[in-house]
């Protein structure tokens, strides 16, 4: 049997190309059993997509892999410090899909922001007397606080600037002299909290960040405030937290891309509350984005494969 290449998720017809000449498998269903009863001497090759973990028993059941390459800007599902262990080059696709996330982000923002979902509601049932008593949030004079200012963050920021916003951000290793040139504010995360009519979190998911929105600082927010998440799910604590802070007000609407199970619980009350601005993780399903995260991961694999470095930014573990 050829060597092979294992994908923990579907591909399009056109992108199989890419990994040629090595034969991609695929299974019915992309359960973690499914795949990893793909596993074989013959595999050298991971493609990493949807959230599978590529863990230890994982990595043990193809014991000639030589690269695991992740489609995406987070790699929380590779267990990297088993695969520096093995010797094996994560690869990850940060730029390819910088933009589309920062469009949508910029879609769910405005959606709360402008309160789109009530007013649908209101036309369709009939309650025209509603847009006399409720008023949306103006952008022009707001302050919008980005959480993680790495590639994404960057990208959301300039999509702000024709909206006049101040803009306060927070993350680790942040130049003074980069952020005077962006026109924004480095500032501790609960002070960017306080001071934020919208919040918008980007950073990556890892031990730091788990729960970074949690019990403890969800009443810093400013009251009747906003909160954007286009990172990962566990950035927050719980769908608990977000319900109640719906509920008391704290937070005027939460606009969520990704969740802390994927699908998530729609039985949970988060999913019918009004405030709830929701889409199913589709951030990056752009033309564009998904071809270039695509061409991006392929072309760093097939490098290691071929015995090429792969482009040093996408490499996770040097």
């Amino acid at each position: 049997m050829s060597e092979s290449i294992a994908s923990t998720g579907p591909l399009p017809a056109w992108a199989r190309e890419l990994f040629s000449p090595y034969t991609l498998l695929f299974s019915d269903q992309f359960t973690r059993d499914a795949v990893l009863s793909r596993m074989s001497p013959q595999v050298v090759g991971i493609l990493a997509r949807g959230p599978v973990l590529i863990d230890a028993e994982m990595m043990r059941a193809a014991p000639n892999l030589r690269v695991i390459g992740r489609a995406g800007v987070g790699y929380d599902t590779v267990d990297v410090a088993e695969a520096c262990r093995r010797g094996v080059p994560v690869v990850y696709t940060p730029g390819a899909m910088a933009r589309a996330v920062a469009e949508h982000t910029l879609s769910l923002l405005l959606a709360a922001a402008k309160n789109l979902p009530h007013w649908r509601r209101v036309l369709l049932e009939g309650e025209w007397r509603d847009r006399y008593r409720r008023r949306n949030l103006d952008l022009q004079g707001a302050t919008v606080g980005i959480v993680g200012y790495g590639r994404i963050g960057r990208q959301v920021r300039k999509l702000l600037v024709p909206f006049d916003c101040r803009v306060l951000v927070n993350g680790p290793n942040l130049a003074p002299g980069e952020m005077k040139d962006h026109g924004v504010e480095a500032v501790p995360l609960l002070e960017l909290l306080g001071r934020s009519d919208i919040v918008t979190l980007h950073p990556p998911l890892n031990r730091e960040t788990r729960g970074l929105i949690n019990s403890e600082n969800i009443g810093s927010f400013k009251q009747g405030s906003i909160l954007v998440n286009l990172g990962r799910g566990a950035l927050i604590e719980s769908h608990d937290l977000l319900y109640r802070a719906l509920e008391t007000g704290r937070l005027q609407a939460v606009a969520l891309d990704v969740f802390l199970d994927e699908p998530p619980d729609r039985s949970h009350p988060l999913f019918h509350h009004p405030g709830a601005v929701l889409t199913p993780h589709v951030g990056s399903a752009t033309w564009g984005a998904q071809r270039g995260v695509l061409e991006t991961v392929a072309g760093d694999m097939m490098a290691v494969l071929e015995g090429r470095r792969p482009t040093e930014d996408n490499l996770v573990n040097p």
